[in-house]
């Protein structure tokens, strides 16, 4: 497999954002020539991943101090299912590893009506050896359950000085902690 980094090459735009787009709900995700100009930024990676010449799908990295938070993760459609994903964490893994890294998904609860593909998700970071945060956090009023791999659980404070480390103050007025 292959990493290409926006901030090396931009041509790689062409590729993941139709992905972008389908994989994530408008609600959960930045527009899309924010996420992009953002990227630009020292503490911010987009990586292309192919293999062969392949487009497989892309990762949306986040930096500060010694935490990566994994922002976004999506697989091509076609290529579901294969270990793709697994192998783009565990080579994130890899790459930084003195870093703790924090994701978080949709909260996980039988309230939902698509909690059985919640739960798949959750699943699928365990498997790749994430663990539990104590961390559920609110998120343009979505809920959320957060995980982490690495030396130690993530609290609200470094989680949101992450983001406005990455994104500025604005991150306050849509990052709460969750009840």
């Amino acid at each position: 497999m292959k990493f290409i980094n926006y901030k090396t090459n931009q041509n790689i735009k062409k590729d993941i954002e139709p992905l972008y787009v389908s994989s994530f709900p408008e609600e959960e995700r930045p527009p899309v020539e924010m996420f992009f100009s953002f990227a630009l930024k020292e503490d911010n990676d987009i990586y292309a991943v192919y293999d062969n010449d392949s487009f497989i799908g892309f990762t949306n990295l986040l930096f500060h101090k010694d935490l990566c938070y994994i922002f976004f993760l999506a697989v091509s459609p076609s290529y579901r299912n294969k270990g793709y994903g697994s192998q783009i964490i565990q080579e994130v893994f890899k790459k930084y590893p003195d870093k703790t890294f924090v994701l978080c998904f949709e909260e996980v609860d039988d309230k939902y009506s698509d909690n059985q593909l919640r739960k798949r998700r959750r699943d699928f970071y365990y498997r790749n050896g994430f663990k539990e945060n104590i961390l559920k956090t609110c998120e343009y009023g979505v809920r959320y359950d957060t995980v982490y791999h690495g030396s130690h659980q993530v609290s609200f404070e470094d989680y949101l000085s992450l983001f406005i480390h990455c994104y500025g103050q604005m991150a306050k007025q849509y990052i709460k902690k969750a009840n």
